[in-house]
C-alpha cells in the first residue's frame, strides 16, 4: 500500500487565496472616486468644449468636486529629500481626497512626457509617506474629449511598483 503524505491544506489554501487576491487587485478597474473624477471631467468638456486653458479646467474640476463634497488641493508643491534637505520636484495640478494625484493637460493627446511627469510626482509623494491609491494624467483634447491615463499604485513604500494602463 502506497504511503500518502498529507498536503498542508492550510498552506495550499493561503497560497490560492493570495493568488486570487492579487489577481482581483490587479484586475480591479478604478475606485469609485476615480470614476467620479472621470465623469466630472467629461461633463466639464461637454459644457465648456475645448480651447480653454489648463488653469480653467483645473478650477472647474476643483469647483465641481467641491460641490460633490470631495476635498482637493490645487498646485501642490511636491518635495523629495536629499539627505536632510528638501528639494522641490515640482507642482502637481491636483491632489484629491489625500489619495489621488491628477496631472491635468490641454493637448492633442497624452504623451510619454506627461506620464513621466505624473510618475515623478507619484514617487516623490509616496516617498514622503502619502498613501496614494491612484494617479492619472487627464488631458482635455482639442476634439472636445477627455483622455485619461491612470496609474494604480500597488504598494505604499518608497520602493513601490506601479502598473499603468490606457483607458
Amino acid at each position: 500500500m502506497p504511503i500518502i503524505k498529507p498536503v498542508p491544506l492550510l498552506l495550499l489554501s493561503i497560497m490560492s487565496w493570495t493568488r486570487l487576491l492579487q489577481t482581483t487587485i490587479a484586475t480591479t478597474h478604478h475606485t469609485p472616486l476615480m470614476q467620479t473624477i472621470q465623469r466630472t471631467c467629461t461633463s466639464i468638456i461637454e459644457r465648456h468644449h475645448s480651447g480653454s486653458t489648463e488653469g480653467f479646467y483645473q478650477r472647474m474640476l476643483a469647483a465641481e468636486l467641491y460641490h460633490k463634497g470631495i476635498p482637493c488641493l490645487s498646485e501642490v508643491e511636491v518635495f523629495t529629500m536629499s539627505g536632510c534637505v528638501p528639494v522641490l520636484v515640482g507642482r502637481l495640478d491636483m491632489e484629491v481626497d489625500h489619495s489621488i494625484i491628477l496631472e491635468l493637460k490641454t493637448a492633442p493627446a497624452i504623451t510619454t512626457k506627461h506620464v513621466q511627469q505624473l510618475m515623478k510626482y507619484v514617487r516623490a509623494r509616496s516617498s514622503t509617506g502619502m498613501h496614494i491609491i491612484e494617479a492619472a494624467v487627464v488631458c482635455f483634447t482639442e476634439k472636445d474629449t477627455v483622455e485619461f491615463h491612470c496609474v494604480r499604485v500597488k504598494a505604499a513604500s518608497p520602493f513601490f511598483r506601479i502598473e499603468s494602463g490606457q483607458i
